[in-house]
């Protein structure tokens, strides 16, 4: 987990980084946590100030985040830690570095069955002189300190045990995570965890089922991802037509073929006047995918 914040992991987008389920007088809400931690995702004091909040009797926080900022986690933990609700963590694909520790603030720690956790050594980037460094060492051996803590408390296991997994940053499956008491129980599912569409390169020892080819997808697959996800298909195809035809993948058609799929969309809208206007959305093909994964969880909730 980084000390301080800046993003390895994708640059920063105009995609929301975290959505919550909040219905007046329900007796169950959920948040979810689908991005980086710290300033380029989901931010403390936009957690808190959504969390807290919620009057719901339980809450459910569901996760697939590759880390972040130690503060801003930390922060996010305390609150999950003291809600007067009842608080469930999910870890739908990966909780990585400071949301693992998040996600172990919750009461109960459910994982999917094909989810990955991951602890390891905090570590920062510092610029300055030789006692400037020392400085940093002392402040991340304290910041260590305080994670060993959290998992012993969770996991019931020695401090050394936890820092020998830290050290070797260890990356478990859901049986793995289980057995060594970071969870509490294992949720079957039929897909596939979704932590590829982070860029992991920064960890060492990443599976390789989690290692992503980056490459983007063609313009029917984003158009299939989008429907599954719950867009119509109006909506899906006016998503394809505002900016995304550029970046897709030639994946057995011609390129010629590939475009003229993103290039119907366009006419495909104007023929439609069935669905609401779809929200304008920039950014990366990573993240219109990002998001519809968001919104496919969500409807698979209302089901």
């Amino acid at each position: 987990m980084r000390i301080q914040n800046r993003s390895p992991f994708r640059p920063r987008s105009a995609l929301p980084k975290m959505k919550v389920e909040n219905k007046a007088r329900a007796k169950e809400a959920t948040v979810y946590v689908y991005d980086e931690i710290g300033y380029f995702g989901v931010i403390a004091e936009d957690f808190v100030k959504e969390i807290n909040a919620i009057t719901a009797e339980t809450i459910h926080i569901r996760f697939n985040t590759p880390g972040g900022s130690v503060f801003d986690g930390t922060a996010m933990y305390n609150v999950i830690r003291n809600h007067k609700s009842k608080t469930i963590a999910h870890i739908d694909g990966l909780a990585a570095s400071i949301s693992s520790v998040i996600a172990l603030g919750a009461d109960e720690v459910q994982m999917a069955d094909n989810a990955f956790l991951m602890i390891h050594e905090p570590w920062s980037i510092v610029i300055g002189d030789s006692e400037t460094m020392r400085e940093e060492a002392d402040l991340l051996d304290k910041v260590g300190s305080t994670i060993v803590n959290t998992y012993v408390s969770k996991t019931g296991a020695s401090a050394e045990k936890m820092k020998e997994l830290m050290l070797a940053e260890t990356w478990m499956s859901a049986d793995e995570a289980l057995e060594l008491g970071f969870i509490d129980g294992i949720e079957e599912t039929e897909e596939n965890a979704k932590a590829s569409l982070f860029d992991l390169a920064v960890f060492a020892n990443v599976p390789d089922q989690l290692k992503s080819d980056k490459q983007p997808p063609t313009a029917r697959e984003l158009e299939h991802i989008l429907k599954e996800s719950g867009y119509s298909n109006k909506q899906a195809k006016e998503i394809l037509a505002n900016g995304f035809k550029d970046d897709l993948r030639d994946e057995g058609d011609s390129a010629e073929t590939q475009r003229d799929v993103a290039n119907s969309a366009q006419r495909d809208v104007e023929k439609s006047e069935d669905d609401k206007d779809v929200e304008v959305i920039s950014g990366s093909t990573e993240d219109l995918i990002l998001k519809a994964q968001v919104m496919a969880a969500t409807n698979r909730k209302g089901d």
